[in-house]
């Protein structure tokens, strides 16, 4: 009878834990033949399950370095998917800015590491989700001027999105600066952008398992802002013809015609390969060695780098013309159709560049200045992506946010400021909800939201 009495008590402890390892009994417990992640519930909302960290590339390490992504491997063993993974490699320059000075929750919360592929999910509990309608699903990239940034932000965690609109919502890492955008001379001008790579490898992954979270593949929109927003309206060229989302949703980046120059040559990638020891003239020998050196002496490199010293020349990677993923002629990919025809939603708020103003001082900028480069940037290139759809007779609308709220305002002049938007509510779900609907105008939609209304024309 003992016996029997320490067997029970043996199972009664054991057994739940062999239920955890059950998706079916578990919601927190994903197993599919590609991978199995372990969740748990959001500290904001019990209503909602989040997977962090969860990878959907190869790490791209060693030999891998500066090159495209490989699709994540299957792995059985059960990950832990309850932290964030690091944020992709990254520098800081020191600069005082708004975000850095008054606004900490937009720095990226993680240490840096070059295995950084990864992406987040929230999505409702299973039992809230039936299975004759999976949810519409929304795939966050990101801003950071290609340079910086990462998913793990305060400001932008899943959950009120998620609870609010009952949608599941993705965010991603890509590699930015010199490991994301190296303009190598080995490459032959061929694959420049593998930070862009690495997202369309993130919405593949997202397309082939977001079902196992709750989702519908065939109603996925890419949205992002700043740089997130550029790569989004990007990405609708890059993969015109195979997309695999339903909507985008730029906001504050799109292209309209600007010639993307960030990047030219390959005299920055070889001047940082020199600084670590791997200078050569033969380009793939000082490739070769700038792919087994110490990922963070190479971003010393930018810490100490001084452009007065250097004849002004600036140290900077960003987006190079490919024509894989950036082009020279954005016109001309229109005009032959190059262009993926879904519904898109442009947009920017109305005072822009007012937190971007460099130098920051604190002190209230030239607002005039300020006016000329919101236009210049943001509101006119908005202008023309939008009326390039239209003329395509794409779905398209577009939006200018006005909303000012004192707890996101530390300073009185900044008004509706860069990034002001998604972090009041993440931006609406108009795309998702009404991807089918026509434009009725002879132009793209407007849409104001906000509670200010001064609005300025480009």
């Amino acid at each position: 009878m003992l016996l029997s009495s320490r067997l029970l008590i043996l199972l009664s402890y054991f057994l739940p834990r062999c239920l955890a390892g059950n998706p079916k009994s578990d919601d927190l417990h994903i197993t599919t033949s590609s991978f199995s992640v372990h969740g748990s519930l959001s500290p904001n909302s019990s209503a909602i399950r989040q997977f962090l960290g969860v990878p959907y590339a190869e790490p791209p390490i060693n030999s891998h370095r500066f090159l495209p992504p490989v699709t994540k491997k299957p792995y059985r063993t059960a990950l832990d998917a309850t932290a964030f993974g690091p944020a992709c490699m990254q520098y800081d320059t020191g600069a005082p800015s708004v975000y850095n000075q008054y606004l900490p929750g937009f720095q990226v919360s993680v240490p840096m590491s070059e295995d950084c592929l990864t992406l987040n999910i929230w999505t409702p509990r299973a039992s809230s989700i039936k299975s004759d309608e999976l949810l519409p699903v929304m795939v966050w990239v990101p801003g950071g001027a290609l340079l910086n940034g990462g998913s793990a932000v305060p400001y932008t965690d899943g959950t009120r999105i998620v609870r609010d609109q009952n949608i599941i919502l993705v965010s991603i890492n890509y590699r930015v600066n010199i490991f994301g955008f190296p303009a190598a001379e080995a490459l032959d001008g061929q694959h420049l952008n593998v930070g862009l790579l690495d997202q369309r490898i993130a919405v593949e992954w997202v397309y082939n398992h977001v079902h196992a979270f709750g989702g519908n593949a065939s109603r996925i929109t890419l949205f992002g802002q700043s740089a997130g927003g550029s790569s989004t309206d990007i990405y609708s060229y890059a993969w015109w013809n195979d997309p695999l989302v339903s909507g985008f949703i730029v906001e504050s980046g799109a292209i309209g015609n600007a010639q993307i120059t960030y990047s030219t040559g390959s005299s920055n990638f070889s001047y940082v390969a020199a600084q670590v020891g791997c200078g050569s003239t033969d380009k793939d020998e000082e490739f070769s060695c700038m792919q087994k050196a110490n990922g963070t002496q190479i971003l010393e490199v930018y810490e100490k780098y001084n452009a007065s010293e250097n004849g002004g020349a600036s140290l900077g990677f960003g987006a190079s013309v490919d024509e894989e993923t950036v082009f020279s002629n954005w016109t001309d990919r229109r005009v032959r159709g190059l262009v993926a025809r879904l519904p898109m939603l442009f947009g920017n708020t109305n005072n822009d560049y007012a937190s971007l103003y460099s130098p920051f001082t604190g002190a209230a900028p030239n607002q005039t200045e300020v006016d000329e480069l919101t236009n210049s940037v943001f509101n006119c290139r908005a202008a023309i992506a939008s009326e390039a759809r239209h003329e395509l007779g794409t779905p398209v609308w577009r939006y200018r946010y006005f909303g000012i709220y004192p707890n996101l305002n530390p300073l009185s002049w900044l008004g509706a400021y860069h990034a002001s938007k998604y972090i009041s509510d993440y931006l609406n779900v108009l795309l998702l909800r009404h991807h089918k609907v026509k434009s009725q105008s002879s132009s793209a939609h407007p849409i104001y939201t906000g509670e200010t209304r001064q609005q300025r024309q480009p």
